[in-house]
């Protein structure tokens, strides 16, 4: 009874998110960003001690509608969800459910029909990109006819991409590192097939529900309204200057490349729900979110002292010490994000793009409206700015892949 009174003051804890009385706007800033590299819409928010301390917004919804895009409006995560995946993993672990050495024999009935090669493969393994499977670009040159023949429930579904690819031959040897969102619906698939029940309800227990993320949902954020409602996706090719809107894609794409790609990027959510999911690994052992030692392994490199973890980056940079940077992006349906945090500063910072860009443009826009924020409030003991610092460098686009 009194462990579950402490549990339950404990996740009160995480919902208890502040705003400061004097958050700062940095949407005038954030506007001579957008407007250098072309995007339609830059949003950012930073997050400090448990409060929100700054955000913004700037830009449209959508090019050529005068729709403003705002700092409250939901957005698809893309790659950024794979933390959130990995750590419904983690909470199945601590609940001793599964582990983080299962096997792929131990989940798939079916698994003499597999390549032998993954008959041994384990779930962390599949979570570091580390299992060899085939990478996305790999999985839809070969399969997409397939894909969009299946029928039935996201689970169902799911099982048959993870039969495919397991079925193909690796595409890297075991063990090596290969960005793969594959990967991360064979991971689903293993808990679904231990658990009993389908990786959308797991990540709404285990991740949604306990953290107030009354904004998340799993799938694309706009449709065709106009004036549009929320942020719509765009492409900005190379040489223009003028992002282009993306078509929504079809019903039929969409549901099966949830069961395909969903616990790898279809997370959507406002940025303020965000970064309680982000100040959730901050603080997860003193709330009991998560034990300590799943706590310490959701936030460091699989392998060495630097690189690709379990859904998340660790790399070490002066302005997070002590301890490292954790970052990821995201890019899905035209939108992008990125997030940089410092749990040894308990410092935050997310950006957000409703637009792709064939080049860098994407990419530097985020990692400055990022570089500016941790620039202002890194050094800061406080909650509050006390001076304005230098912006700092951010080099995302060169330690994750493009369609991370």
């Amino acid at each position: 009874m009194i462990l579950s009174i402490i549990l339950i003051f404990a996740l009160h804890q995480i919902k208890n998110y502040g705003v400061v009385a004097d958050i700062d706007d940095v949407s005038g800033q954030l506007t001579l960003i957008r407007v250098y590299y072309n995007m339609p819409g830059l949003s950012a928010v930073a997050f400090k001690k448990g409060e929100i301390i700054a955000q913004g917004a700037s830009g449209y919804r959508r090019q050529g509608d005068l729709s403003p895009l705002l700092v409250t409006d939901p957005i698809n995560l893309g790659s950024c969800s794979k933390w959130m995946t990995a750590t419904v993993a983690g909470r199945l672990v601590d609940q001793n459910i599964l582990s983080w050495t299962t096997q792929v024999h131990e989940c798939f009935p079916n698994y003499n029909s597999f390549n032998s090669a993954f008959r041994n493969a384990t779930l962390e393994q599949f979570l570091a990109h580390r299992s060899g499977v085939q990478q996305s670009t790999t999985f839809y040159s070969r399969h997409l006819s397939e894909l969009l023949l299946q029928k039935g429930s996201f689970r169902q579904i799911r099982y048959w991409v993870a039969e495919t690819v397991l079925k193909d031959a690796p595409e890297v040897q075991p063990g090596e590192f290969l960005y793969a969102n594959q990967g991360y619906a064979v991971a689903a698939a293993m808990m679904e097939q231990i658990t009993g029940r389908d990786w959308e309800s797991l990540i709404q227990e285990y991740v949604f529900n306990p953290l107030d993320m009354t904004s998340a949902k799993i799938g694309l954020v706009y449709n065709q309204t106009m004036p549009p409602m929320t942020p719509v996706g765009h492409d900005l090719p190379f040489n223009h200057t003028v992002a282009i809107p993306r078509p929504v894609p079809s019903a039929i794409l969409l549901y099966n490349d949830q069961a395909a790609t969903g616990p790898a990027g279809y997370i959507a959510c406002t940025l303020q729900d965000w970064a309680k999911f982000l100040h959730a690994h901050v603080i997860a052992q003193s709330t009991g979110y998560l034990t300590a030692e799943t706590a310490a392994k959701l936030k460091r490199p699989f392998i060495g002292v630097e690189g690709y973890g379990l859904g998340v980056a660790a790399y070490n940079r002066s302005w997070a010490t002590p301890g490292q940077a954790l970052v990821h992006s995201g890019d899905i349906f035209g939108q992008d994000t990125v997030f940089w945090m410092t749990p040894g500063r308990d410092l935050i910072v997310a950006a957000y793009t409703n637009c792709r860009s064939d080049d860098k443009s994407t990419g530097l826009a985020l990692d400055n409206a990022a570089g500016m924020l941790i620039g202002k409030y890194a050094n800061n003991s406080t909650k509050n700015r006390i001076v304005f610092h230098d912006s700092i460098v951010l080099d995302h686009l060169s330690i994750l892949p493009r369609d991370a």
